[in-house]
This record gives C-alpha cells, structure tokens and sequence, in this order.
C-alpha cells in the first residue's frame, strides 16, 4: 500500500461516517428513514454517543499513519462497549438499533485489542470499514425525529 492509499482511504471512511446528512438527496424524495421520536434529552445522548464514535474513528484515522497504536488502541476503546447508551436509553430505542449499536461498541472493543498484539495498517482500516458500515447502515434505517 502506498503512502498516499491510507489517506485516500482516510478520506473515504470520514465521508462515509458523515453518512446520509451528507448525502445529497432530490428534493422531491421523502425521507424514507425510522423517525425516532425521542425525548430530547434522549436525542441529545444518542447524538453525544454518535459524536464520541466519530471522534474516536478520527483519533484512529491521525494515529494511523503514524504507527501509534497507542493512541489507536486508546481511541478505538473511548467507543467500546463500555460506553454504551445506559439502560433507560435503550428502552426508548427499536430493538434493530441497538443491535447495530452494540455491534459497533464491539467492533471498537475487537480493534483495540487487536492493536494491542498486532499493527497491520491494512487490518486496521478493513475493521475500521466494518464499523463504519454499520454506522452507514442505521444512518440510512433511522432518523431522529424533529419535535
């Protein structure tokens, strides 16, 4: 892989994260999307765990070029499992939602440790792609309904 394929991947995976908000959309097509009609401080914490993964899959994207699998293995754990939605959250969520929730925590958690015992930039970027997927996926399944 030359230097220049992991940023031109970089960049792929940060546009995809942006997922369907960036995406341009004919004005005549209704949104097709899940609205979730959440609370509002609900919608604050889904998006505040929204914003953590990004902020995680950005550490990840800098720390990767470089070879600091610590900071990787650091950032890709700041969005594992363990800080996952708390329970009253999850009851307010379709069942669809945190299971791609959970998996995405999972997948954060699995990159970690796989950082801890190998650095393979390539890996890095293939299991960083299953994660963003599922981002893809429920961005393109749900909506935050506007109260």
């Amino acid at each position: 892989m030359t230097r220049r394929a992991p940023t031109a991947i970089a960049a792929t995976i940060v546009a995809l994260c942006l997922g369907c908000k960036g995406q341009a959309t004919k004005a005549t097509t209704a949104d097709t999307r899940q609205p979730l009609a959440l609370p509002i401080e609900a919608q604050d914490a889904v998006r505040a765990e929204m914003n953590g993964m990004l902020t995680s899959i950005n550490r990840i994207l800098v720390a990767l070029p470089r070879q600091d699998t610590v900071s990787i293995r650091q950032a890709a754990a700041a969005s594992g499992l363990a800080t996952a939605a708390d329970p009253l959250l999850e009851k307010l969520l379709p069942e669809q939602f945190l299971t791609w929730g959970t998996q995405t925590h999972q997948g954060f958690d699995e990159l970690a440790a796989f950082v801890t015992t190998t650095y393979a930039p390539d890996s890095v970027l293939l299991r960083l792609g299953a994660i963003t997927q599922r981002c893809v996926t429920c961005h393109a399944t749900y909506r935050l309904a506007t109260r």
